[in-house]
C-alpha cells in the first residue's frame, strides 16, 4: 500500500539553526500520528514543511506517492485539496471578508461541484456534523469565538475531501464537552479513510486518538 504521506530524511533550517534533521515516517491511509515534543523542538515547523508554507533543506515529502516538497506551488496547487490543515489560531487562517456560507461554499465553486441550492447544502451539513450553529455561518470569521472559529476551520477543511488532515493544536480553543466531541469526530474521519497529523500538547488526546506518536 502507498502511504498517503512519506517524510524522508528531512531537514528544515531556520536561519542557521537546523529545526528538524533526518526525519523518516510514513503514515497510511486511515492512520493518525501524534507529534509531540516541547516547545521549540520543531513541531509546527514540521507541520509547516508538509503542508509547504516552508521549504525542506535536506529530504523529500512525498504525497499519495508522488513527489510534493519539491515540486513550485503552481504545480501542488491542483493537488492541495487532498492535503488540508486547521492551525492553532483559525481566525488567522479565514478570509476576514466572507461570512461562513461563502467561506464553505468557495471549494466547491472553485471545482465546480453542484449548483447553488446544493452548494449550500453540503456547507449547512458540514456545519451540523461539527456542531457549527447555522445561524452564525451569516457572519464573518471576526464575529466569532474561538471555539467557534475552531470548528468551523475543521468544517471547511473537510469540505476539500482531503485525504490528510494536519492539526495543529485543534482542540486548544475548545472546552472539554466540545474537545470531546471533536475528537470523536476525528475517530469517525479515521475509520472513513482519512489519514491525521495531530500535534497536541494533550497526552491524553494523543493516547486516544493516534495509532503512532512521533517524538521530536
Amino acid at each position: 500500500m502507498v502511504p498517503i504521506l512519506e517524510v524522508r530524511d528531512l531537514g528544515v533550517q531556520r536561519g542557521d539553526r537546523w529545526t528538524l534533521r533526518h526525519l523518516s515516517f510514513e503514515v497510511q491511509e486511515g492512520e493518525a500520528w501524534g507529534v509531540v515534543g516541547a516547545s521549540g523542538a520543531g513541531k509546527t515547523t514540521l507541520a509547516w514543511t508538509i503542508l509547504g508554507l516552508l521549504e525542506a533543506a535536506e529530504g523529500e515529502v512525498r504525497l499519495d506517492g508522488q513527489a510534493w516538497s519539491s515540486l513550485a506551488e503552481s504545480q501542488r496547487r491542483p493537488r492541495r485539496a487532498i492535503l488540508q490543515a486547521v492551525f492553532q489560531d483559525p481566525l488567522a487562517s479565514l478570509p476576514p471578508h466572507l461570512n461562513g456560507w461563502e467561506i464553505l461554499e468557495e471549494p466547491l465553486v472553485i471545482h465546480r461541484q453542484g449548483n447553488a441550492q446544493q452548494r449550500r447544502e453540503a456547507s449547512a451539513a458540514m456545519a451540523a456534523r461539527v456542531k457549527f450553529p447555522e445561524a452564525s455561518l451569516a457572519q464573518c470569521p471576526c464575529q466569532w469565538s474561538g471555539g467557534l472559529a475552531q470548528r468551523f476551520a475543521l468544517a471547511r477543511a473537510l469540505m476539500s475531501g482531503p485525504k490528510l488532515l494536519v492539526l495543529d493544536e485543534p482542540l486548544s480553543a475548545l472546552d472539554p464537552t466540545l474537545a470531546g466531541h471533536l475528537l470523536h469526530l476525528l475517530l469517525d474521519l479515521k475509520a472513513e479513510g482519512i489519514a491525521l497529523l495531530f500535534v497536541s500538547h494533550d497526552p491524553r488526546a494523543v493516547a486516544r486518538l493516534c495509532d503512532r506518536t512521533l517524538r521530536l
